[in-house]
Order: structure tokens, then sequence, then C-alpha cells
């Protein structure tokens, strides 16, 4: 018998409830005290599938499960970013098959079952820490996202809620054979890729950076375009432009009209 058409639960949907400060001062917004419960609840209900800050504008961004639009409204009454002085309030539907998540969406198991939630970050061994640092910030426009001036830690990232990179120059401190390993790794394809809006305007601006690149742009099968490029420590990385879609799927536009304060 044909599972099509018996009754049963809807599927839950994702939606986006995005706040955009306005010229309201910092502490006119909601605190960790009033926050934290909120978001708590939603874990709790199995409603919360990420929360975090935005920059550029500044903001806050939530992504809850419900069944439709009107069940995601009720869920955010309690919302304490909710009818704040001078900010945007919007609320959309999302398709993450569209615009990628960066987050793992599976309804989360039992608490402690050790399900991954996100990929952190990726070392990357070089010689010269504070040069692979600057080449790092200012040819491929990564940011520092964290760094420890007193153990030689760092980490560039091109934005928050993105994996890290972390830029390792190896110590004879660390001992054998922790240091010959490390230091064999220097030079090695890392099996990174990026991802970019032009290939060949990256493969021009490595090119006046002095970078090596080791593979010129190139189609690929799957019809995108991608290259290989190293930093100054010879460490190869893949660069690759996804193929363009004829036409993009209405999927990932807003259900309704944007709710605004």
């Amino acid at each position: 018998m044909s599972d099509a058409g018996r009754p049963g639960p809807k599927p839950k949907r994702l939606y986006v409830r995005i706040v955009r400060w306005g010229p309201t001062v910092e502490e006119d917004r909601p605190g960790k005290r009033q926050v934290r419960p909120f978001l708590e609840n939603l874990e709790r209900v199995g409603r919360l599938v990420a929360h975090g800050e935005l920059t550029e504008p500044a903001g806050d961004l939530l992504i809850v499960r419900a069944q439709d639009l009107a069940e995601a409204t009720r869920i955010l009454r309690a919302d304490p970013f909710r009818g704040g002085n001078g900010q945007s309030y919007e609320l959309y539907a999302w398709n993450p098959l569209d615009t990628g998540a960066g987050v793992n969406l599976e309804p989360p198991p039992a608490r402690g079952s050790g399900r991954l939630t996100l990929l952190q970050r990726v070392a990357v061994f070089v010689k010269d820490q504070q040069r692979a640092v600057d080449w790092y910030r200012d040819v491929l426009g990564l940011t520092i996202r964290t760094e420890d001036s007193e153990t030689g830690y760092v980490e560039l990232a091109l934005g928050r809620g993105a994996a890290a990179v972390s830029l390792i120059a190896p110590r004879p401190e660390w001992g054998e054979p922790y240091y010959s390993e490390a230091r064999a790794r220097i030079g090695s394809r890392t099996g990174i890729a990026f991802q970019t809006d032009s290939v060949a305007a990256l493969e021009l601006r490595l090119q006046h950076a002095g970078a090596t690149v080791t593979q010129s742009a190139e189609t690929q099968p799957w019809g995108g375009i991608s290259l290989r490029f190293t930093d100054p420590d010879g460490n190869e990385f893949l660069a690759f432009q996804p193929k363009e879609s004829p036409k993009r799927a209405a999927t990932g536009s807003p259900e309704a009209a944007p709710e605004k304060d």
C-alpha cells in the first residue's frame, strides 16, 4: 500500500527572523537574561535551529522550525527582540537548499549524543606566521577572528559563522615527532576549497599579488570553473565558481511580505 495520502503531521519548514539595529543605543536592546530563556525554551521544544549576531549592518538572526508562517509568527510572539524602537523586524520562509545553511539543520537528537553541528576550523601549517597572516588578510580577504599573542594562536575567517583557517608555525619545543611531522605538512595540498563569485577576477588578483597559480581557470565537467593556487609557503588551495543556474527557483523567496515594526 502506498504511503501517499496517509494522515500525519506536516513536515516542519524553516523560517528566518532578522532584526536590523537602527539608531537605538545598545542599552535599548534585550540583554542575555531576556534572550537566554527564550532560546532555551525554543530548544526544549525542538524549534531552535540557529541563532547569532549579524554584521554589515549589525543585527540578530534566528532560524526556527514551524509548520507554516502563522505558526512561526505565534512562536515569535515572545521574542525579546520584537517591538524594539528604531529597528526592522523581518520574518521569512527560508529554503537552505538555495542559499546554504552553514549549520546542521537536522532535528537535534537527544542531548549529549555527539551530533556534529558546525565545522569550526581547519589548520594550515606555515613557516612565518605573521607573513602568512598578512597574506591571507590582504590577498584572500580573510579577517582575524581569534588571536592570542601569548600562545601565538590565530584564526582567520571570511565572517561570522564561517569555518576559520588556523595558521600554525611549528615550534621545536613541541618535541618529536610532532615538530617534524608539522614541518613536513608545509607546502602540501590542503584539500581546502573556497567559493568565489568570479574565478577569472580572483586569478588576476592572485597574479598581481605575486601568488603562484598552479592551475589556471578551467571549466569542470560539472559545469563550474575552478583554479588552484598556493600561499607563500606553497600550501595549495582550490577556488571554484559554481555553475550558474538558468533560472533560480522561487522557493527561497519570502512566503509573505516581511513584518516591520
